[in-house]
């Protein structure tokens, strides 16, 4: 929240990721040309995402992209389009990517591909968490299939489950309860 004080825009979240991401290059890697590629950058001719985030995150093994061409047999109706889901052994679905550092110098033939655990094993659960994800990724029931120590907080959730456009009241909000020593929620995120 220190980050935002003073800040009067919708995306604070996309403000502060970017200024610690460049900031962070700068700082560990001053030699190296890296492009950093946020989530919610997008080619301007398609309007597609420059990146998927949860095929890279997959690729990194940082998390199992659940696809739901792999469910052998679909509890839902073949002609319904279903997307993927990413879950992490440690957090859950309770995170997200939200920028890829690209190395455009570095090669490194040893680099060992790491492959995520699957946290969801069984085709059961796998039904399950896409069939949850598909119907409301509003409800956060999908997020604790795999148990995390830190959730989301009711506030958390409320902030990303709300349109970006209409976001500014609930940081304005937070941020005069913050700075009146009023949230000791707010507090403990700091």
């Amino acid at each position: 929240l220190s980050f935002i004080k003073g800040v009067v825009d919708s995306d604070c979240v996309d403000l502060c990721t970017k200024h610690y991401m460049t900031k962070a290059v700068k700082e560990l890697y001053p030699e190296e040309d890296v492009d950093i590629i946020y989530d919610w950058e997008l080619h301007t001719s398609s309007k597609l995402p420059k990146v998927n985030m949860s095929t890279a995150g997959h690729a990194a093994g940082l998390a199992y992209f659940n696809r739901p061409e792999e469910i052998k047999e679909p509890s839902w109706d073949k002609s319904r389009k279903m997307f993927g889901c990413s879950i992490s052994p440690k957090y859950g679905g309770w995170f997200g990517y939200r920028a890829v550092l690209v190395f455009k110098n570095v090669k490194d033939e040893s680099i060992e591909y790491l492959a995520p655990h699957d946290a969801l094993e069984s085709q059961k659960s796998k039904t399950e968490l896409l069939e949850k994800f598909n119907g409301d990724w509003k409800d956060p029931a999908w997020r604790g299939m795999v148990y995390c120590e830190k959730p989301y907080s009711e506030e958390q959730l409320d902030y990303f489950n709300t349109l970006p456009a209409d976001r500014l009241p609930k940081i304005q909000d937070m941020m005069s309860r913050y700075s009146a020593g009023n949230d000791d929620e707010a507090k403990k995120v700091i």
